[in-house]
């Protein structure tokens, strides 16, 4: 397995001619480097939990949105299965408890404030149910400016499965969590006035087709200083980004295995504040 390591000058040459972003040192994580080969061994350091990787309900609460009202609020742990059309707010308050959604033919407008909107828990999980098809979209003005994306959520946020969703963050953010990002086999499009996929901690696409367009980023982390800690990990998916700033911009590393991206920045394809590994062969033209 070849990477494009920004340690070494060959790599800074290839890096050069491939990857266009700021170029300094630091390792993603603990590697293992043949310097006569050139092979490297990157191992990621996000990934998913049980209830990260789970698709199916158990004993879900069905929901029909059309009789929700302008808001939907979910305050104990457990499985919501949702369906039907919706103008106003899924809202989460639930602590640190785990709360898991399916989403089964959704279309959830807000106009002033995120179309899911996680105020507190431990996890939440939306999963997009196979063969479904699910629209959220938020407005361009918020009453309360805190929360900023059409997704928002305070802790750590996984969507999987094997449905689609289409995100529009009119407001800011398409998607945005305080903690981790995970998105796991789901087919994933999203516009955004700022960033598409905003995870402070961390985001990590495994198995997934994307489709970002952002006026500013299409993925962005924020933490620094640990190493795990504003990594965006992409593996095994399909991804392709256009944006007004950076296609990826990551606090700390970039790492790119197995996939196939198409990365258009007007700043820059790709931007971490230490180091972007990517596989040989994962970029395209289109």
């Amino acid at each position: 397995m070849r990477f494009l390591e920004r340690n070494s000058p060959a790599a800074l040459f290839a890096a050069a001619i491939i990857l266009s972003g700021s170029l300094c040192g630091c390792s993603l994580s603990p590697e293992n480097s043949d310097a006569e080969s050139g092979e490297t061994t990157v191992k990621p350091v996000i990934g998913l939990t049980r209830e990260d990787s789970r698709v199916s309900p158990d004993n879900a609460k069905s929901i029909d949105l059309g009789s929700a009202g302008e808001e939907l609020l979910i305050t104990d742990a457990g499985d919501y299965r949702l369906s039907g059309t919706m103008n106003g707010t899924v809202h989460i308050s639930a602590e640190e408890q785990v709360v898991h959604l399916f989403l089964n033919g959704v279309n959830i407008k807000s106009v002033t404030a995120p179309a899911i909107n996680v105020e507190s828990a431990g996890k939440v999980v939306i999963t997009v149910e196979q063969g479904s098809e699910n629209i959220l979209a938020d407005g361009s003005k918020y009453i309360n400016g805190v929360p900023d994306g059409c997704i928002f959520s305070m802790s750590d946020l996984t969507i999987n499965g094997s449905g689609s969703l289409s995100v529009s963050g009119y407001y800011k953010d398409a998607i945005h969590t305080k903690d981790y990002l995970k998105i796991s086999g789901v087919k994933l499009s999203a516009k955004a006035k700022d960033d598409c996929l905003h995870g402070n901690d961390g985001i990590l696409i495994k198995d997934a087709d994307i489709s970002l367009e952002a006026e500013k980023n299409g993925l962005r982390t924020t933490k620094s200083g640990k190493i795990r800690k504003g990594n965006i990990e992409i593996m095994d998916s399909k991804l392709s980004v256009i944006a007004g700033e950076h296609a990826i911009n990551a606090s700390r590393s970039i790492y790119m295995v197995s996939s196939k991206a198409f990365l258009k920045g007007v700043m820059s394809n790709s931007k971490a504040g230490h180091d972007i590994y990517i596989e040989e062969g994962c970029l395209t033209n289109g």
